[in-house]
């Protein structure tokens, strides 16, 4: 593993971001922005399956955001990878890392049941009627997750 571990970091891209001096800070901002619009576009939504803007029909408005949110994963998981070929052996021996890891993971397998369940049959609260406990249960789980995801990415910086 350790061997594996050096390889990552001893790659050009390794290299590159810890002795560049902007090269690590640009892909870190690249990566905080994209997943800023990942954790905002999600809470929009959650916000709405808690019961907020009954107007508006979740149905639309995911269909609206989750396209943006896919996108600014997929350049917040490339921009995090990136990140790690410079320092893996650093993130894999740090608690907070694998937390956060485990928690993102928790967050889309709550995101997975909830748009393959509940959404599905969202035809009869879809706009201006109650919305299931088991929708609003799987939103504030959503909420806690992503807020913890970014409590852990903050914390990498001291730990």
């Amino acid at each position: 593993m350790a061997t594996a571990l050096h390889a990552v970091e001893s790659s050009g891209l390794g290299r590159t971001l810890r002795e560049s001096l902007w090269a690590f800070p640009i892909v870190e901002s690249i990566h905080i922005a994209a997943f800023a619009v990942v954790v905002g576009s999600i809470v929009v939504l959650d916000l709405r399956l808690l019961g907020l803007s009954r107007r508006l029909p979740a149905t639309r408005l995911a269909a609206h955001v989750l396209p943006w949110t896919l996108a600014a994963f997929l350049v917040a998981a490339l921009s995090g990878l990136a990140m790690f070929t410079a320092h893996a052996s650093d993130y894999l021996g740090n608690r907070v890392f694998t937390l956060k890891m485990g928690l993102i993971l928790a967050a889309g397998v709550n995101a997975g049941i909830l748009h393959a369940g509940a959404m599905r049959s969202s035809g009869d609260w879809d706009a201006g009627a109650a919305i299931p406990m088991r929708v609003r249960a799987a939103a504030a789980i959503s909420i806690l997750l992503w807020l913890s995801v970014i409590a852990c990415g903050r914390l990498l910086a001291y730990t």
